[in-house]
């Protein structure tokens, strides 16, 4: 086992989007990134990126909602690092549905994709962190969770029990130096949200800018985020300055959501 002197960041879907952003300022801050995705020819392009910044950084490509590649990934990072200072969960949700057209059977499936995944992700980290009783764990969640969504059923269901586990394990690990976190991404520009944008303008036969321009008016300040808008917390939350930070949620979504 090394012992890798700098901080070790692993962020989960850091081929795109948000978790590409995220790889992008861990590596700025000086961490050496574990990039883990499904897409190799994605990630590989994306490796080269952050090791242009962070030369140890590393890429490992496969499904995270596989068990077998959970326990392959940290196996080689305590190999590789010996240690791991910043777990990013970032795993997309389920597809919009009703409760009264969801087929409950698929339930089970969408809650071993996201949640048992986040929690054996942090249930591994743990046990690397502990190795310097300091650690960073930032869910990437979502606002459903909070204020429920009809279509988005599943979504919120799983956000919500997220949101749940993650105060309570930050409630048990905070005597380790590790905090929990939450993050909940609005509308952000994202392949994802692009498809997102797409599926709904030829559902109502209207524009793609129409149907952004319908988000927009939900949005107080009035523009879609970028990755790099959720970047700039989670880079704050992985850092030794948000150390007295642990058990909270966050919304980075330019006011949308309208519950305290």
């Amino acid at each position: 086992m090394n012992h890798h002197t700098s901080k070790v960041a692993l962020v989960i879907g850091a081929s795109s989007g948000i978790g590409h952003a995220v790889a992008r300022r861990l590596a700025a801050d000086g961490f050496t990134v574990v990039l883990n995705a499904r897409r190799q020819e994605k990630l590989d392009g994306v490796l080269a990126e952050i090791q242009a910044i962070s030369p140890d950084s590393v890429a490992i490509a496969g499904d995270n909602t596989d068990p077998a590649l959970r326990e392959a990934l940290f196996a080689e990072i305590e190999q590789r690092f010996g240690r791991l200072d910043v777990l990013v969960n970032s795993i997309p949700g389920a597809m919009p549905i009703k409760f009264k057209d969801l087929p409950i059977q698929d339930l089970q499936g969408s809650v071993n994709d996201k949640l048992v995944t986040y929690l054996e992700n942090i249930k591994r980290a743990c046990v690397l962190m502990n190795i310097n009783r300091h650690g960073r764990i930032v869910n990437i969640v979502g606002n459903a969770g909070k204020e429920p969504i009809p279509e988005m059923f599943v979504n919120g269901l799983i956000n919500a029990a997220i949101v749940n586990a993650s105060k309570s394990i930050s409630l048990e690990l905070a005597a380790d130096g590790i905090t929990v976190n939450c993050v909940h991404p609005g509308n952000i520009r994202t392949e994802r949200y692009y498809g997102v944008v797409e599926r709904i303008a030829a559902r109502k036969q209207i524009t793609f800018d129409e149907v952004e321009q319908e988000f927009i008016e939900n949005i107080p300040v009035r523009r879609i985020g970028t990755p790099e808008d959720v970047s700039a917390l989670i880079g704050f939350l992985a850092s030794e300055g948000s150390g007295y930070i642990t058990g909270q949620q966050f919304s980075v979504d330019g006011g949308q959501l309208k519950s305290v």
